[in-house]
């Protein structure tokens, strides 16, 4: 097969690091799964199992897990938390990795307290520009149950996003080219606030209209963002309209079912991850340093962190909605 003879490391044995491994295994390449996770390391070894984030996959033979990293990878697909990934850039820029290995950031939101893309951390850490975004939109569960799925693979080395929509292609799922990882990314860490905005609206029963209002509004916003740091404004793609729908229209984005708990006055699970929580603060923190004022992105970020009733939710989200 025509991937039989790629090396490919995968960091951040999660979920979504276990299915694109899983994925790009049935595509015949060689996969090793990068884990901090002892336990994690074992069952994959052991058992072809994640149980503790995918209990029901059988993964690939293809896939072997180790704690290392291995620099005689053809590409490195990193899916870890954008709070630690400053160190996963720092390590690969201390690795000395053939000088034609792809590297894709699967991770959103912002590097850290400097307020840079992922995309251009990486160019700064590493000072290497074989890098590309992937930004869905997908859903790990789905990836892994082989449903038909789109993603974006965008980036300024047209290139090496060519080799890496190779490796990703098959018959279910398709990888599309988008020239600006910058519009990628900020539509992947918007999209997970508008996915709570959302979230609110269905849990204070605001209607499908309040809906649609807000998505508008969250567009415009990243619109304005976009421009603002002169990156594309084309959000007609699978990483601007594909992965806002997705993440915003359903109950499986961890972010929306975060804008529901709040709207019903409930406590976030403190064992979930929500990118949004903290891409919220720090997206109106970003549009500050550029003089731009987000009002919905904004209005989201405090009522996250406040405590606000249902009638002040209901409020303010309207208001920056309808500003």
């Amino acid at each position: 097969m025509k991937n039989e003879n790629y090396k490919v490391m995968v960091i951040g044995s999660g979920t979504w690091g276990t299915a694109l491994a899983n994925h790009l295994a049935i595509n015949n390449c060689a996969v090793y799964l990068n884990s901090i996770e002892q336990d994690v390391i074992n069952e994959i070894n052991q058992k072809n199992s994640n149980s503790k984030y995918f209990p029901n996959l059988k993964l690939h033979k293809n896939i072997q897990a180790g704690s290392e990293l291995k620099n005689d990878s053809d590409f490195v697909f990193i899916v870890v938390p954008s709070i630690v990934i400053k160190d996963v850039f720092e390590k690969i820029s201390k690795n000395n990795f053939k000088k034609t290995c792809g590297f894709v950031i699967c991770s959103k939101g912002f590097e850290g307290k400097t307020l840079s893309l992922l995309s251009d951390s990486f160019e700064r850490i590493t000072k290497n520009k074989n890098c590309a975004v992937l930004s869905g939109p997908n859903f790990a569960v789905e990836v892994a149950r082989e449903v038909p799925s789109i993603t974006t693979i965008a980036s300024k080395n047209k290139k090496i996003a060519q080799k890496i929509i190779q490796i990703l292609n098959n018959e279910n799922f398709k990888a599309l080219y988008f020239k600006d990882p910058r519009t990628a990314e900020i539509c992947g860490i918007v999209k997970n606030i508008l996915a709570i905005g959302c979230g609110m609206v269905d849990g204070l029963e605001l209607g499908v209209n309040t809906k649609s209002a807000l998505l508008v509004k969250g567009i415009a916003e990243i619109q304005a963002l976009c421009k603002k740091i002169k990156a594309s404004s084309d959000v007609a793609n699978p990483a601007g309209f594909g992965d806002i729908f997705l993440t915003c229209s359903s109950t499986k984005s961890r972010n929306n079912s975060l804008g529901m708990l709040l709207a019903l006055g409930k406590e976030p699970d403190k064992n979930t991850t929500y990118e949004g929580m903290n891409s919220a603060k720090i997206i109106v923190e970003f549009a500050k340093k550029y003089k731009l004022k987000l009002d919905l992105c904004e209005a989201i970020s405090k009522i996250i962190v406040g405590k606000f009733s249902q009638n002040e939710i209901k409020s303010r989200l309207i208001k920056a909605i309808l500003s």
